[in-house]
């Protein structure tokens, strides 16, 4: 027997319901930024009883954490990105409860600080109106020069300069270079990607709907469609030959550097939070540019080349070290420690004597690294560092002629100090990178019966592994 149309209507329109995960209620506090202010802005999400775990994401500035679990209300504390130039931040927050999310995004208006300098009559009161806000008075010099510090709102275009002298007023509109910064979120939900089933790619930007057709989405190691093309929400299918999905969302009218790049993991054992940069122009009235939310992983490299310095100094170099990103300039400063290893050798003779020398170099450095360039998988790195090299020199020598006075065999050690200054480049292949790297080296040592320069300009490639 089968229940009649209406109640079956009734039955599947309720399922439905029940299979679509509500979205969350956000409340941010404060509303809006004034950037270069320390403040942290607290949002309360509210959820269902018992729902899952919620995520976020944001167009800009970073996360205490990315994920809350627990109770009918989440707290998130977001801190604005380190620029100076008014923009608005889009903050995205869901369920991932494996069903398909349902996005509450919630738009911060960042206001930047900056002086316009006003020319008017000597002596006059000068106010600043742009928008709703008044800035001033200040007084002009007597040269009718005066300096009005203002905050400037993302959708500001221009300013309203009033100057008062006696009973005079004059009222003139002044230009305001406020970058057209579009911002744009982006994230890969369930963290990670299931094969069988897959996930979904959620886009926000400041505008209450973003359309498919507006985007440009290129994947590797997943297959991504448009669910609806007025909606910007994608389907992704991990490839099932993937560990790795990469995926990189422009505005389909913006410049291929000005996007969102995401990477996230595929297989439950290679769990790791998704990386997102963002590097948006900014023009020179509001200085600062860039905005990265990457979140990157302690990593392991290794490095093997040649050094090149005067006389017999030169030969074969080995380095293995570990790389601790820190929460420093976006991410882009890591610490370094380094266990390496270089050898030198002299065959000669020296007044009547044959000399053999064998040096090695066991330096061991601690160093800085920070992030000068990144576009795709390409970085650049800046490293500097020092530490101290232990040394081990033999000396071994052979009379051919008579008279010499050398001793037929000499072992010394010593523990000096050795600094340097490197530039590295990468190209990453998933959890592994591809690295080359010159750097320049000052190690010089001196013994009763050695002189060298262990340090040099070098010459490396080498590997580096995110476990």
């Amino acid at each position: 027997m089968r229940p009649p149309l209406p109640l079956a209507l009734c039955l599947l329109l309720l399922g439905a319901a029940v299979a679509r995960a509500a979205p969350p209620e956000v409340e941010a506090t404060p509303g809006r930024v004034v950037l270069g202010e320390d403040v942290v802005v607290e949002v309360r999400v509210r959820v269902p009883k018992g729902a899952g775990p919620v995520r976020a994401a944001a167009s800009a500035g970073t996360w205490e954490r990315t994920r809350v679990e627990g109770g009918a209300e989440r707290v998130f504390r977001w801190t604005p990105p380190p620029v100076r130039y008014p923009l608005w931040a889009v903050l995205s927050f869901w369920v991932e409860d494996g069903r398909a999310p349902e996005v509450t995004s919630v738009r911060l208006p960042l206001l930047g600080r900056t002086t316009l300098d006003v020319s008017t009559a000597p002596g006059a009161e000068v106010v600043v109106a742009v928008g709703e806000a008044r800035f001033g008075p200040v007084k002009a010099d007597g040269h009718g020069r005066a300096q009005v510090p203002v905050e400037v709102p993302p959708d500001a275009t221009e300013a309203r300069v009033l100057a008062t002298r006696g009973t005079l007023t004059t009222d003139r509109r002044a230009p305001l270079e406020v970058p057209a910064v579009r911002p744009l979120v982006a994230a890969l939900t369930p963290d990670p990607l299931p094969v069988e089933g897959g996930g979904w790619l959620i886009i926000a930007g400041a505008e209450e709907r973003v359309p498919a057709s507006a985007l440009s989405v290129e994947a590797e190691g997943a297959d991504v469609k448009p669910v609806d093309p007025e909606r910007a929400r994608y389907t992704v299918r991990p490839r099932t030959d993937a560990t790795d999905v990469s995926v990189t969302v422009r505005w389909s009218d913006a410049p291929a550097g000005d996007a969102v790049r995401l990477q996230g993991a595929v297989k439950p054992a290679d769990a790791r939070p998704a990386d997102v940069v963002l590097i948006p122009d900014a023009p020179a009235l509001f200085p600062g540019h860039g905005v990265q939310v990457p979140v990157p992983q302690p990593s392991l490299f290794l490095l093997g080349g040649a050094a090149f310095a005067s006389g017999a100094n030169g030969g074969p170099l080995l380095g293995l070290g570990v790389t601790v990103p820190l929460p420093l300039w976006r991410w882009r400063v890591a610490a370094e420690a380094e266990a390496g290893l270089r050898h030198a050798s002299l065959d000669g003779q020296q007044a009547g004597t044959q000399v053999r020398s064998r040096v090695w170099g066991m330096p061991l450095l601690l160093s800085a690294r920070v992030t000068l360039f990144q576009r795709g998988s390409f970085q650049l790195d800046g490293r500097a560092g020092g530490g101290v090299l232990a040394l081990s020199h033999h000396l071994s020598t052979k009379a051919i002629e008579a008279g010499a006075v050398f001793p037929d065999a000499l072992d010394e050690r010593r523990v000096r100090a050795m600094g340097f200054l490197a530039a590295q480049g990468a190209y990453g292949l998933g959890r592994w990178s591809v690295l080359t790297e010159v750097r320049a080296a000052l190690a010089p040592v001196e013994t009763p019966s050695l002189r060298a320069e262990l340090g040099g300009v070098s010459v490396s490639a080498g590997l580096r592994f995110v476990p």
